[in-house]
């Protein structure tokens, strides 16, 4: 994978439920996937005894590792405005304030790409372009500004239903959208290489459609920091845990955060550690772009790396993935647990929440 490609700026995952899900305590080893960065900052929230943060992708790791920098060396309205959440033409002066809190390799690579700072480093990935693209540009062929601002500043569920059946949910708007939604134009300009190998499902924009009606009938728009920024191309009143004052104010008075940060191919990072390991694992949505016999030979190290007990979290978008049938007698599920998390997540994209427990 290209390292100077980020993939994301943000996670695109909901860390509430996930930090839910996961229960982290003082004694727990975790593995979490880099991507935006944002899920690992999240846990960390939680005090862990270790965080081991992995990602292939280099530059995923350095936006982490910056953000973190952010958080130590920036006052709290510095940090929004440096990040990306609120307008500045200052953050190329800003970054100057957190370089002596990078390693040499980051500081360089960041040096080297200032746009990206000057557009807001949470704004600067493929999918957050892609998002940002949509509400520039796309949506106001739909609906005007007006219509825009009310649907996303709606009080309750049952007006926001009846507002999108009656004045969202238009042919233009069923059009637009699912141009925008296909899966050639996600493949080109949004997801990440590799997401859509083992995909078999029909109409890609069909199937996103059904999920966000499905969300806007448990989810308020203006308190889905992921839905606002999905329609308003930035964060409005709800901004993500890590972005929040009490959560920058926990990382910036930490002076010794238990976080090791990996670039290596997971399964070759597993199979190097020894057994009985981590009690905590957040895969995003990882499994998407293994073939079927990778994804049973990273479960059968997942097992061997865990602890008894140990949680495994991660999201199925359009690839259904699980454990192998044959190692059934070493993961238990809980789908009242699953269904009530999904519930709530804030994500629409996604078609499944998985939570297993791994017993030894």
């Amino acid at each position: 994978m290209n390292k100077k490609l980020i993939n994301y700026s943000q996670c695109w995952e909901d860390s509430d439920i996930l930090r839910e899900a996961l229960s982290i305590n003082a004694n727990d080893c975790v593995l979490s996937i880099t991507s935006g960065g944002d899920n690992t900052i999240a846990l960390l929230l939680d005090a862990p005894h270790q965080i081991i943060s992995i990602d292939l992708n280099v530059a995923q790791n350095y936006l982490l590792e910056l953000k973190l920098a952010a958080t130590k060396g920036l006052t709290y309205p510095e940090y929004l405005e440096f990040l990306g959440a609120k307008e500045s033409k200052r953050r190329v002066e800003l970054f100057e304030k957190v370089r002596n809190l990078l390693s040499s390799d980051v500081d360089e690579w960041w040096s080297n790409h200032c746009s990206l700072i000057k557009a807001g480093i949470i704004n600067c990935g493929r999918f957050e372009k892609f998002t940002q693209w949509f509400s520039k540009f796309i949506l106001p062929l739909v609906h005007s500004k007006k219509t825009i601002l009310k649907f996303t500043t709606l009080g309750n569920i049952e007006e926001q239903i009846n507002f999108y059946k009656n004045k969202w949910n238009t042919k233009r708007w069923r059009l637009f959208l699912g141009l925008a939604t296909n899966r050639l134009a996600l493949k080109r300009f949004a997801r990440q290489r590799g997401m859509f190998t083992y995909s078999e499902v029909g109409t890609v924009a069909k199937i996103y459609r059904d999920r966000l009606e499905r969300n806007l009938n448990t989810t308020l728009i203006k308190d889905n920091y992921f839905l606002h920024y999905s329609l308003m191309g930035k964060y409005a009143r709800a901004l993500p845990p890590y972005l929040q004052e009490k959560e920058y104010t926990l990382l910036n008075t930490n002076s010794n955060l238990p976080l090791s940060i990996e670039t290596l191919n997971l399964l070759n990072y597993l199979k190097s550690k020894p057994a009985n390991t981590f009690s905590k694992f957040n895969f995003s949505d990882i499994f998407e772009a293994l073939s079927p016999v990778e994804n049973d030979t990273l479960w059968k190290e997942i097992i061997r790396t865990a602890k008894n007990g140990a949680v495994v979290v991660y999201w199925n978008n359009l690839v259904k993935r699980s454990y192998p049938d044959n190692l059934s007698a070493n993961i238990k599920t809980n789908n009242k647990f699953e269904n009530e998390l999904q519930a709530k997540d804030k994500v629409f994209f996604y078609d499944s929440f998985h939570v297993n427990t791994i017993i030894k």
